[in-house]
């Protein structure tokens, strides 16, 4: 892990804490992070490493409000449900290919879009099987993997609605935790730095 990524995880874990509001257990340890990423074929980004090793959210401490879901928008990746995990890490190419099969949006790379709905979806799928799998930092926010890599913006996915959520992980945690106007500047005007899905950012 890159000192500066370790420091800017930090520096997120600490804003995240100064707001407070959120149960906090016991960071994870280099062990649990192998654990993590070799179950899940993933790697954090070092500033997503060092968030998570400062300590680990796993839901809120207010108690839900009425009629909310069950559904905890941080992921647990020490004891959470690993299906749950997965569903998780696959909802940015799922989404898209939902996009697909709808016919709303076909990648412009990948030639003539199939007439047949099953067809374009077949290759949608192929062709996502070769693009960075991002990883959930919470509820639909992510942050692209690679060890090695940080300062990432944040990116918010919803099908192939992507917007920058955060310039970094901090500017994120203040603007998804504060408000939009906590952190200085406009998150939408920072270039995507991961391949494929910075195409898509609007």
């Amino acid at each position: 892990m890159t000192g500066a990524g370790q420091r800017a995880g930090a520096r997120a874990a600490r804003r995240l804490a100064e707001i407070g509001g959120f149960v906090m257990r016991p960071g994870l340890s280099e062990r649990e992070f192998g654990r993590i990423e070799a179950e899940y074929g993933i790697e954090f980004a070092d500033d997503h490493r060092a968030f998570l090793a400062a300590g680990l959210p796993v839901g809120s401490a207010s108690p839900p409000e009425e009629g909310a879901s069950a559904r905890q928008p941080w992921v647990d990746w020490r004891d959470g449900d690993p299906a749950d995990i997965r569903d998780r890490l696959s909802w940015p190419v799922e989404g898209l290919l939902f996009s697909v099969e709808h016919g709303w949006w076909y990648g412009d790379a990948w030639g003539p879009r199939p007439s047949e709905p099953e067809r374009a979806v077949a290759v949608a799928r192929g062709e996502l099987a070769t693009v960075p799998q991002l990883i959930p930092v919470y509820s639909h926010r992510y942050l692209p993997p690679g060890r090695g890599a940080y300062g990432h913006p944040v990116l918010s996915v919803s099908g192939a609605d992507i917007i920058c959520y955060g310039r970094d992980l901090w500017d994120y945690v203040a603007r998804e935790f504060v408000g939009w106007d906590a952190a200085e500047g406009d998150a939408s005007d920072v270039p995507p730095s991961v391949p494929f899905w910075a195409d898509l950012v609007s």
